[in-house]
């Protein structure tokens, strides 16, 4: 058992070099005990394949000797040694109706050729199998599954689809999924199911968890149900009937768990509508504008990426300086701003990228009436509107971010549009017209200028990656594609070439991981990324300084700055006592 920190936020527990059912049985058990003996500041545990990503908040660990990243992973040594297989209990069955071929599944035919089968053999092979889920990711609800017979092994689609319809059944190399919502994909479509795999409005939103059982049953074409996807057959996915609920749970209701632990998985949802006549206006909406908070919690196990503000930094200093809770949800632009009204007395804060004509990183009263334009972006790339009482969305999955792929959270799932318009929640503070005289100092300020020097931890696959690629990397101003976006940022330089024995099994990734694709182009994933990557990755941003690269824009340029673990989190630490002395100082403030 190999534990490798990723990043100062995240560290990698692997259980075994290969991915089969013996090894997902030991990773299903690592990740129950780490969630009966949860450590305070852990935020998420990912079991995947043969891995166990655990995700944390390193100011957020308890004190004691040594540093965050240390004490970590002196927990995960010592109660993932000692952890047992749950080898013997069944997990949950889930039989799927698939329509297989024709409109549905337009690669049957290509895949019956390549298999040497009749199309009928095909889906009898795919069909007769009781496949085990090894892992949710990809998309929310997206099932990796085990069991795929040799025969049906097929590279994937040499040009990636740009939309599979949802609920479509692929196949991926040695591996066979779902498609749980419409997605660009590259793998071969062979059918497609009425089932629904993703609930995002239920307490458990997940059709399908890590250690569940699944079967297909073929059906023909005039079983289709046309319409709102169909909920599963057999057992209530809300009711576990064999899998203990650990895996619906983490981090949840362990008996340590501290109070301000990530939230319970099935708690209730609340859901709280926004007045009909909003506050706030879109009179033109700029570059993709969308509400956003600081991200979700507890999910990325089911393939829900935590999401959030790009610079969390800003955001975070634009509530604080209103009073609102740090979480507040707030409007997010990236390179062009909105053009706002106001139709009631406001109080808003701007920060992140600077526009010209508006004054950042203060409050700023806004009388009923006010139109506010916020085009013209002068310096960095994602800028960020807070307002007094913050927007009133309701949440989802502990969360009130958009999340674009998934298509919901923030404002009905999706970018605003001209002629929306927002709520604003009650302000717990009272600003009136004589305050409003403060302003964060420079040093909250992120968007510098035209090139970001960030500093680095070394990823799991630096060995790999040869001297001179190493130094490569070290030394080169790459320049940022326009391909970028709340994804990932995609860098051009150099090509980087890592000796890996074959490819790699998908792991849990962070914000801010650097992979390297076959190409050799770097891309550094960002707020929206996946929650599971199979490239190799030769670095880890530190979160300090995520924030200089979400304020990059296309064309501007990018160098790395090795720094060790432990100094990352230093600067972490540093960091949160400065945005405390700021939060006491507006306190005081606010207090007159």
């Amino acid at each position: 058992m190999q534990i490798t920190p990723m990043g100062d936020s995240s560290m990698l527990v692997e259980v075994g070099p290969v991915a089969d059912e013996a090894t997902l049985e030991r990773v299903l058990g690592v990740a129950r005990a780490l969630a009966s003996a949860l450590l305070p500041g852990v935020t998420d545990i990912v079991p995947s394949f043969n891995t166990v990503t655990v995700h944390y908040d390193p100011v957020a660990i308890p004190a004691g000797a040594g540093s965050p990243v240390a004490r970590v992973a002196e927990w995960l040594r010592l109660t993932a040694t000692a952890a047992k297989p749950i080898a013997g209990v069944p997990g949950r069955e889930v039989v799927v109706p698939v329509c297989y071929g024709g409109e549905f599944g337009p690669d049957l035919t290509a895949v019956a050729r390549r298999a040497g089968l009749d199309e009928a053999e095909v889906i009898r092979v795919h069909s007769s199998v009781r496949y085990r889920v090894a892992a949710v990711g990809f998309a929310p609800g997206f099932p990796y599954l085990l069991g795929l017979p040799a025969r049906l092994h097929m590279p994937r689609r040499a040009n990636p689809r740009v939309s599979v319809p949802m609920g479509s059944v692929g196949i991926g190399g040695s591996q066979t999924g779902v498609y749980p919502f419409a997605t660009p994909g590259g793998w071969q479509l062979i059918g497609r199911t009425p089932l629904r795999f993703f609930r995002p409005e239920s307490r458990l939103p997940s059709l399908l968890y890590p250690g569940d059982y699944l079967r297909f049953k073929p059906i023909a074409a005039s079983e289709w149900t046309e319409g709102p996807p169909v909920e599963a057959p057999g057992p209530s996915p809300t009711k576990p009937s064999g899998l203990s609920k650990w895996t619906r749970l983490i981090p949840g209701r362990a008996a340590r768990a501290p109070a301000k632990a990530a939230p319970v998985a099935d708690a209730p949802v609340t859901v709280t509508e926004p007045p009909p006549q909003g506050l706030i206006e879109i009179l033109r909406v700029g570059g993709l504008t969308t509400v956003q908070d600081l991200g979700r919690t507890g999910w990325q196990r089911v393939g829900v990426t935590p999401g959030g503000a790009m610079d969390r930094q800003a955001a975070r200093v634009a509530n604080l300086l209103l009073g609102n809770p740090e979480n507040s949800p707030l409007l997010e632009s990236a390179l062009t701003g909105p053009e706002l009204c106001f139709h009631a007395e406001t109080w808003i804060a701007v920060t992140g990228a600077v526009v010209e004509g508006v004054a950042g990183w203060r409050p700023l009263r806004m009388a009923a009436g006010t139109r506010l334009s916020l085009g013209k972006v002068t310096r960095g790339a994602h800028l960020y509107v807070a307002v007094a009482g913050g927007i009133a969305v309701p949440p989802m999955l502990g969360g009130s971010g958009t999340l674009l792929r998934a298509e919901f959270g923030g404002f009905q799932g999706r970018a605003l549009r001209t002629g929306d318009r927002l709520g604003v929640g009650p302000s717990t503070v009272a600003l009136d017209r004589s305050r409003g005289d403060w302003a964060a100092a420079w040093e909250f300020w992120t968007a510098h200028g035209s090139e970001a020097k960030v500093r680095f931890v070394r990823g799991r696959s630096w060995p790999a990656f040869d001297e001179l690629a190493r130094t490569a990397f070290t030394t080169t101003a790459w320049r940022i594609g326009p391909q970028s976006d709340r994804m990932g940022l995609r860098l051009a330089g150099p090509v980087l070439t890592a000796a890996l024995p074959g490819e790699l099994i998908s792991s849990g990734v962070t914000f801010g991981a650097v992979q390297v694709p076959p190409n050799g182009q770097p891309i550094v994933l960002m707020a929206d990324r996946q929650t599971l990557g199979g490239y190799p990755k030769i670095a880890h941003v530190i979160s300090v300084d995520l924030p200089l690269l979400a304020q990059a824009r296309p064309g501007d340029t990018v160098r790395f700055t090795e720094i060790p673990v432990a100094e990352a989190q230093v600067c972490a630490a540093e960091l949160e006592k400065s945005l405390a002395l700021l939060r006491l100082g507006v306190a005081a403030k606010l207090k007159g």
